[in-house]
């Protein structure tokens, strides 16, 4: 597939990478992430907080843009989670296999499982996490929520 932008260019959030290799794609106030079919992740725009500082050798399955982070998603389950973390949005829970993921301003959501276990039929849906305010939503493989 091929990348277009439009819209406000102030930041070069408009300098799309070219080419028609991109599976997936996501799109930031200030920044862009696209995703290449071997796992590769190219970013662009404004990196005023390290949010176009993409791990080396990620791999991931599924990318998205927060406000001024992103995150990553690997075939594993794990994810990864860069740039402004003031309000901990950057702060994955270890504790978890997730299916998929979700940013906004300053927030991350994702669809877990615990320990392994099958998501289906594990608990009533949400569970207490360490920080106050957060809850995990559980979901089913296939990235819908439960």
């Amino acid at each position: 597939m091929n990348i277009y932008t439009w819209g406000w260019e102030r930041d070069g959030q408009g300098e799309a990478p070219g080419g028609d290799k991109w599976v997936g794609i996501s799109a930031g106030m200030y920044h862009g992430l696209a995703l290449d079919g071997d796992g590769s992740t190219t970013a662009w725009g404004r990196n005023a907080h390290g949010q176009l500082d993409v791990p080396e050798n990620s791999g991931f399955h599924a990318v998205v843009c927060g406000l001024y982070h992103s995150l990553g998603l690997k075939a594993d389950g794990s994810v990864a989670a860069w740039g402004w973390n003031r309000d901990g949005q950057c702060d994955v829970p270890v504790d978890g296999h997730f299916v998929s993921i979700a940013a906004g301003a300053a927030i991350t959501t994702w669809p877990w499982t615990v320990a392994g276990r099958s998501p289906h039929g594990a608990g009533t849906g949400t569970d207490s996490a360490t920080r106050p305010g957060r809850q995990r939503i559980q979901g089913d493989r296939s990235g819908r929520l439960a």
